[in-house]
């Protein structure tokens, strides 16, 4: 009877203890959406650290999750995430000791940015881009590089109509670097470490040492 009893309280003080991480998950997750105007809809957050109440009391948590979709000035969808460890909260304001955060644009949405009839894929870390031109099928795969605040797409290979080109001809270059972009502001103070290609996207990996998330 007394072990039944402990097990309801244990229980009990469990669900307490979720029924209070939800709440600030939630109330952090409307924060973000309220101060970030490029996420669209309510972000997911996911605060680490149990029991919970124990953690609110110090005001401190190991680790909290951010993921939300969002879009860029030019109108391109982004999923983000966002990783944040050593979490305080102080008087409503959450710091960070560090952040890790990746912010991936779909390989749908970059084909429609290129053209009519485009398809964009990945290629070994590659992006893989096809087209038609003047009829003729045109492929190409390049390197996508991070310099500065500026991400390029540099032609390795190309074929049209499965003849070879030379990626290097300075015409052909030229039509990449007009499609060269110059990355927005990110937010909270990450700052843009990389760029990758998977099969989710184009990633750009940013990070913060310390940051106010709001």
């Amino acid at each position: 009877m007394a072990a039944a009893a402990l097990a309801g309280l244990a229980a009990a003080a469990l669900g307490t203890d979720r029924v209070a991480a939800g709440a600030a998950e939630d109330r952090l997750a409307h924060r973000v959406a309220d101060r970030q105007p490029a996420v669209v809809g309510t972000p997911e957050v996911t605060v680490e650290g149990f029991p919970f109440l124990l953690e609110a009391a110090r005001g401190a948590f190991p680790a909290v999750t951010v993921r939300a979709d969002a879009h860029t000035a030019a109108g391109l969808p982004v999923a983000a995430r966002v990783d944040l460890r050593d979490v305080s909260d102080r008087s409503g304001h959450y710091t960070a000791a560090g952040a890790e955060a990746r912010f991936t644009v779909p390989f749908d949405a970059l084909a429609t940015a290129l053209g009519p009839d485009s398809t964009v894929t990945a290629d070994h870390g590659r992006l893989h881009l096809a087209r038609g031109v003047l009829g003729l099928p045109l492929e190409v795969t390049a390197d996508v590089r991070l310099t500065g605040h500026t991400v390029t797409v540099v032609p390795a290979t190309a074929t049209l109509a499965g003849r070879p080109l030379d990626p290097a001809d300075t015409r052909f270059a030229a039509v990449f670097q007009q499609r060269d972009r110059t990355l927005p502001e990110l937010p909270i103070g990450l700052a843009a470490s990389s760029v990758s290609v998977d099969g989710d996207g184009l990633t750009v990996h940013a990070r913060a040492d310390r940051t106010t998330l709001t």
